[in-house]
């Protein structure tokens, strides 16, 4: 995954509120793992509670964001590539963007 996401970031550009990327089978499969990864991490059970995947992605963020948290935990965190692809996009997630305990 964190291959696939370096690659997507390398030629990404930001044009009118839209990410254009080249669009081959390693940015593809990135841009479209992280949508499905983006759309959970929203969820949760009830307004009450926090969000079932443990991330609170601010409310303004984009999935550009989530990217580049996934990148950057990757090449902090050398033993997490091993983990499969949704594991290593949820410690990334929580780690950039934790919940805060009220």
């Amino acid at each position: 995954l964190v291959a696939q996401c370096k690659s997507l970031l390398r030629g990404a550009k930001v044009r009118g509120g839209q990410v254009e990327f080249r669009q081959d089978p390693e940015t593809v499969g990135c841009w479209a793992f992280m949508a499905a990864v983006q759309d959970l991490a929203g969820v949760a059970d009830s307004a009450k509670q926090p969000p079932l995947l443990g991330t609170c992605l601010p409310p303004d963020g984009n999935r550009l964001q989530l990217v580049r948290a996934v990148v950057a935990y990757g090449s902090a965190h050398p033993p997490a590539l091993r983990e499969k692809a949704g594991v290593l996009a949820l410690l990334a997630l929580r780690d950039a963007f934790p919940c805060r305990k009220e």
